[in-house]
């Protein structure tokens, strides 16, 4: 049995309305290694904690080559006695942020492709880590598309879409599937530690979706 002819006919992207500038995440972060090393003056004193550097623009451009990120949630980042984003708690029953993130950037996939929900065989959501164990963001925005077939998540850290888009273009090419929509959702910012220097300023959110299909569909 000869491999069908892959295809990538539909992609979409989906950015949060927040962004953080270098010089955003700098003040804030400066302003609280400011108050940790005045709390903690005896104990830098006596050499029992380190004191926190100060850190700049222009060394997180030097590190990184990055300028800015997006940022699902500001409120919380920027808070120098909090350091970390703030979400909304949401019940069971409505889409997690990660659903939400994956459900638009799936329908400009959809839209760019010129496909119907119905006309998808499959779900893959693949990202870094899921914001809840379940139901699975695929089987999330599954049923929001009301789409039929079957989906399931993976996890596999930064190799998460690749793996994805290698799993779909197995089933396409196989036969198994005709088309599938493929998502990487990355709600990266609650897992960063924005009281470290050296690390505070790497990652941001964002979601993408791809159809993977045969040619001939």
């Amino acid at each position: 049995m000869s491999k069908q002819k892959v295809v990538i006919s539909g992609a979409g992207l989906w950015n949060p309305e927040h962004t953080i500038s270098n010089e955003e995440l700098v003040d804030s972060y400066n302003q609280f290694a400011e108050l940790y090393n005045q709390q903690h003056a005896a104990e830098i004193e006596a050499g029992e904690l380190e004191a926190k550097p100060f850190s700049s623009a222009e060394f997180i451009e030097k590190a990184s080559g990055i300028k800015s990120r997006y940022s699902y949630s500001k409120e919380g980042v920027l808070d120098p006695t909090r350091m970390r984003p703030q979400l909304t708690e949401r019940s069971d029953e409505e889409l997690s942020h990660q659903a939400e993130m994956a459900l638009a950037a799936a329908e400009k996939a959809l839209t760019e492709a010129n496909k119907s929900p119905e006309e998808i065989d499959a779900v893959i959501v693949s990202c870094a880590y899921t914001q809840r164990s379940y139901p699975a963001i695929a089987i999330e925005v599954q049923a929001a598309l009301n789409i039929k077939g079957f989906a399931f998540d993976m996890l596999v850290a930064c190799s998460a879409a690749t793996f994805a888009l290698h799993r779909a273009y197995e089933m396409v090419a196989a036969g198994t599937a005709k088309a599938v929509l493929v998502i990487n959702p990355e709600l990266t910012s609650p897992q960063v530690n924005y009281k470290d220097r050296d690390s505070h300023f790497i990652f941001g959110d964002v979601a993408t979706a791809t159809i993977i299909e045969q040619a001939e569909t």
